[in-house]
């Protein structure tokens, strides 16, 4: 067909042109949109391992952390004991940390000990005999262990996701403890 100038197209042709430009860019935005879809999933995915593997990580080392903290803020000869949970000396069955200082003349032993799924801390006169219970709770776990080889205090922890972690302090004051 004609047009009134003499050129060779109608109407219809360029009105299929038309619907056939339009439904390539409607295609073309369905796969843009399929795409940035798919790439936010990949990325909210890996997020959330990360985050779960960064949790892993802080639940393994928090209780070891903790307790070097506490060994390292006593760093003193003689302020630091491992042994059993009312003195030292005696094993009795509860695996026990005791951070000595003296204040205003009196002897306090901080107590740090693993106990029926917690780790509890107990600050109390140094010789004092209590039942574990009377301890504060901090955190859930699965044990506690220590072992002292001169200055060299070895923390094992194993936290509620049974996860083991181990650190080891030294004690490097020369000087004795005020006790």
């Amino acid at each position: 067909m004609m047009n009134r100038k003499g050129y060779g197209f109608d109407m219809r042709g360029k009105s299929q042109k038309h619907n056939i430009e339009s439904a390539f860019v409607l295609v073309l935005f369905a796969v843009f949109a399929v795409t940035i879809v798919a790439v936010l999933a990949l990325g909210a995915n890996s997020y959330k391992s990360l985050v779960e593997r960064d949790n892993e990580s802080y639940n393994k080392r928090i209780i070891t952390s903790y307790v070097s903290a506490k060994i390292r803020n006593n760093d003193a000869i003689g302020a630091v004991a491992v042994g059993g949970f009312a003195r030292a000396e005696e094993p009795d069955g509860v695996d026990t940390l005791h951070l000595y200082q003296m204040i205003e003349g009196q002897m306090f032993d901080l107590r740090i000990y693993y106990y029926e799924g917690h780790i509890y801390e107990l600050f109390t006169v140094a010789d004092n005999e209590i039942e574990p219970e009377a301890g504060n709770p901090i955190m859930e776990a699965e044990g506690l262990s220590f072992s002292q080889d001169g200055r060299v205090i070895e923390i094992t922890a194993v936290d509620a996701n049974h996860l083991t972690n181990t650190a080891t302090v030294t004690i490097r004051s020369e000087s004795e403890a005020v006790l």
